[in-house]
C-alpha cells in the first residue's frame, strides 16, 4: 500500500476507526498522488507570476480558443470556461452548494458536514461511492423497486449482494416494517451494510412523510447502536420535487449526518435535475459523520480518496 494511502486511512482511523473499517480494500488502497495534477493544483493557488505545471495552449498572455466554441458562451471568458478544473471541482461551486445544502436542509444546522466533491453526475457519484465503500460480498439494502443501474453499479460491477424488501405497506405508505426487517437481516450477514436511500423514489415518485422519514432514522440509529457499520447512501437525485403536505421536504441526509459513530452519511445530489441542467452532467458527493475533534482533517482524507 503507497505511504500516502495509509497516511489517510490514519487520519480517518484517528478521527473514527468505524468509519475507517468500512473502507473497501479498493478504497482502503486509493490516495491523491502528489504528482502533476496536484502540484497543478498547488500552483493554481500560489504561483501568482508562472505557473510551469500543466500545459494549456495560450495566444498573447490568454487562453487560446476556437470562436466556434466561444460564440455560444461569450459571458464567460475562456480562461475561467475552458481551461482544467481542479481534479475535486470548481471551489468555488463547491462552497455555493455547501451553502445550499445548509439552507435546503435545516436539520444540518450546527452539524458537520464535508466540503462536496464535485462528480460528473450523480450516476458517477454513486459509481465513485461503490468504489470506495463497498467490497465484493458486502450486503446492499434496498427496496424491491429501484434504478437499474443500482445493481449494475454495486452488484454486477462491485460483486456486492442485495437485500431487497417490499417498497410499500398494505395502506400505500412505506414499508417501514419491511425496510426493518431487511436492515436487521442485513445486518445478521454482515458487519457492514450500505443502505440506499432514493426520495422521492425513482421509479414511483414516492418520498416518505415527515414520520416515515424520522423512523426510518430511528431504525438505522438503533441499528447502529447494536455495532452493525452502516453507509447510508442517499440518491437525491430527485430532490425538490415534493408536491404533498405531509412529505419530508429535506433530505434523509440532514437527519442521519452526526447520529452516531457506526453510521456514515453520504449524499448524492446535483443540479442534473434540481436545476434542470441535465447535459451538463455536475453532481456532487458530500460526507456526514461522527468525528472526533478535528473533523475537516477526516473529511479532507476522504476527499482525496
Amino acid at each position: 500500500m503507497s505511504p500516502l494511502a495509509q497516511q489517510l486511512n490514519d487520519t480517518i482511523e484517528e478521527k473514527n476507526p468505524h468509519i475507517a473499517a468500512m473502507l473497501s480494500e479498493t478504497g482502503k488502497a486509493l490516495f491523491f498522488p502528489k504528482g502533476l495534477i496536484s502540484q497543478g493544483a498547488e500552483a493554481r493557488e500560489k504561483a501568482h507570476r508562472i505557473n510551469a505545471t500543466i500545459g494549456i495552449a495560450k495566444e498573447h498572455g490568454r487562453t487560446m480558443a476556437f470562436n466556434t466554441v466561444t460564440d455560444f458562451i461569450d459571458t464567460i471568458p475562456p480562461r475561467d470556461s475552458l481551461t482544467y478544473a481542479p481534479s475535486y471541482g470548481i471551489m468555488a461551486l463547491r462552497k455555493l452548494w455547501q451553502e445550499s445544502l445548509m439552507e435546503k436542509n435545516p436539520s444540518l444546522a450546527g452539524k458537520s458536514i464535508s466540503l462536496p466533491v464535485v462528480t460528473n453526475g450523480i450516476t458517477h457519484g454513486i459509481s465513485t461511492v461503490a468504489d470506495v465503500w463497498a467490497n465484493p460480498g458486502d450486503t446492499i439494502v434496498a427496496p424491491d423497486m429501484m434504478w437499474g443501474n443500482y445493481n449494475m453499479i454495486f452488484g454486477v460491477k462491485g460483486g456486492a449482494t442485495f437485500t431487497h424488501y417490499p417498497f410499500f405497506s398494505n395502506d400505500g405508505g412505506f414499508n417501514l416494517s419491511g425496510f426493518e426487517q431487511a436492515i436487521r437481516k442485513g445486518a445478521q450477514a454482515s458487519k457492514k451494510i450500505i443502505v440506499i436511500l432514493n426520495y422521492p423514489h425513482n421509479p414511483t415518485g414516492y418520498t416518505v412523510t415527515k414520520d416515515e422519514g424520522a423512523a426510518m432514522v430511528d431504525i438505522l440509529a438503533a441499528e447502529a447502536a447494536r455495532g452493525t457499520h452502516i453507509i447510508a447512501a442517499c440518491d437525491d437525485a430527485y430532490f425538490g420535487l415534493f408536491y404533498e403536505e405531509d412529505t419530508l421536504k429535506e433530505s434523509l441526509f440532514a437527519r442521519l449526518c452526526n447520529c452516531h459513530p457506526q453510521l456514515l452519511a453520504i449524499k448524492l445530489d446535483g443540479a442534473t435535475k434540481e436545476n434542470y441542467v441535465w447535459g451538463l452532467r455536475v453532481g456532487f458527493i458530500t460526507y456526514g459523520g461522527v468525528f472526533s475533534e478535528g473533523a475537516h482533517l477526516a473529511y479532507e482524507a476522504l476527499e482525496k480518496k
